[in-house]
């Protein structure tokens, strides 16, 4: 077993319970034991680092493995229970047997993009407001087999799964872009780690730490700026999937235009469809999670000001206090501090300090994590009560 480790090592296992930690560039610590349990106290007590997620070797390269995020769990909700749940709360058995004959009559403009997608002389609002319009004629005709109803339904189910489809799109893209980001770090060291033995000879230090800027700590802060922004807009669509189910009205179906919603509007919704009682759990569960505050105020941050330019500097060293003296090659950057609100601490118009020095791979780890988790339980809330909401047949 291999892990990524933070600043920029590997922990890799070399038989049963016995480790050692690396570098990028094959160097490596004396063996140590540890139980599977305590691994992560042992590798911070020895070089003041942790493990992260496994690594998977795809072809010649190591690539995170997505298990370790929770990903099937995401999966699970948001890649069929929830927009089926809703199916079944308002259509019947009987109902729902004949929706699913006629769906193949819908157009398939609805939902394929490479008929009326990027790139096509056809891909303009334009004709799918066309292809829509005619059916819509159609489905009103006397004597046809769709009405505007099914469509309704149709056009309903469709945008919950196409939410749900974004959220997931947003989640993988974060951690894709992380594992750029611990890519990147490992880059620094094998593009810089020269440099510390040439400034050593120079200013007769035997070992040192340096600051490297170029294209892969460019490419660090460019990392970070997009999981922050790609995992606080799939809160923001979690909303809108939210308020999308809560504003269906079960005894007249309609298709409503989706509304843009943030984070934190859920606390503004009135009961609906959902009921009173999830929209507080979700609330709660907002109230609940201290990274989320943090990450949604480092967004504003990002985009308003020059946190960003904070995060382009990466500190590469050898054999220093910073991994406890081991003989590796590190890569040190840090997440800035926050208060218990998630604000940053700020000073004289300064907004980035690093005194409590976690090394931000750590941290952005946490915030998917955290972000993810959330997700998942919103989806189980969701799904659990639309089911409760199962719409039985008149006969029963």
């Amino acid at each position: 077993m291999k892990y990524f480790a933070s600043k920029g090592l590997f922990i890799r296992e070399v038989s049963n319970n016995t480790y050692v930690i690396e570098d990028v560039l094959g160097n490596s610590s004396s063996p140590f034991t540890s139980s599977e349990e305590d691994l992560d106290a042992t590798t911070l007590s020895l070089a003041n680092v942790i493990r992260l997620i496994k690594t998977s070797v795809i072809t010649d390269f190591e690539f995170p493995d997505f298990s370790d995020f929770g990903w099937n769990k995401l999966e699970k909700y948001y890649i069929s229970q929830i927009d089926a749940s809703l199916l079944d709360s308002l259509l019947d058995s009987e109902e729902k047997n004949r929706y699913y004959k006629i769906a193949v009559i819908f157009p398939i403009e609805y939902i394929n993009n490479a008929s009326c997608g990027y790139g096509y002389a056809n891909g303009s609002k334009e004709n799918l407001e066309f292809v829509h319009n005619n059916f819509l004629k159609q489905c009103n005709k006397e004597n046809s087999i769709v009405v505007e109803e099914d469509l309704n339904i149709f056009l309903v189910i469709n945008q919950v799964r196409r939410i749900c489809n974004d959220i997931m799109s947003l989640i993988q893209r974060s951690i894709t872009y992380y594992a750029g980001l611990l890519d990147s770090q490992r880059n620094c060291i094998i593009k810089s780690h020269k440099l510390i033995h040439q400034f050593g000879e120079v200013d007769e230090f035997s070992t040192s730490e340096i600051v490297y800027r170029g294209s892969d700590s460019y490419s660090i802060a460019s990392d970070i700026t997009s999981i922050i922004v790609s995992i606080c807009s799939s809160l923001d669509l979690s909303a809108k999937l939210i308020q999308f189910i809560n504003d269906i009205n079960s005894s007249k179906i309609e298709y409503k235009k989706v509304r843009d919603k943030q984070y934190h509007e859920i606390k503004k919704l009135k009961p609906n469809l959902i009921s009173s009682q999830v929209l507080d759990t979700i609330v709660q569960l907002q109230d609940n999670n201290s990274q989320i505050p943090e990450l949604i105020q480092f967004r504003n941050d990002l985009i308003h000001s020059t946190s960003a330019i904070e995060l382009e500097r990466i500190y590469v060293g050898f054999e220093t206090d910073e991994i406890k003296k081991l003989p590796l090659y590190y890569s040190a950057q840090y997440a800035r501090d926050t208060l218990d609100s998630g604000q940053p601490v700020r000073f004289l118009g300064r907004d980035y300090f690093t005194k409590d020095k976690v090394d931000i791979e750590v941290k952005a780890f946490e915030w998917i994590q955290s972000v993810l988790d959330y997700h998942v339980k919103v989806g189980d809330y969701l799904n659990s009560y639309l089911k409760s909401l199962k719409k039985k047949n008149s006969k029963e």
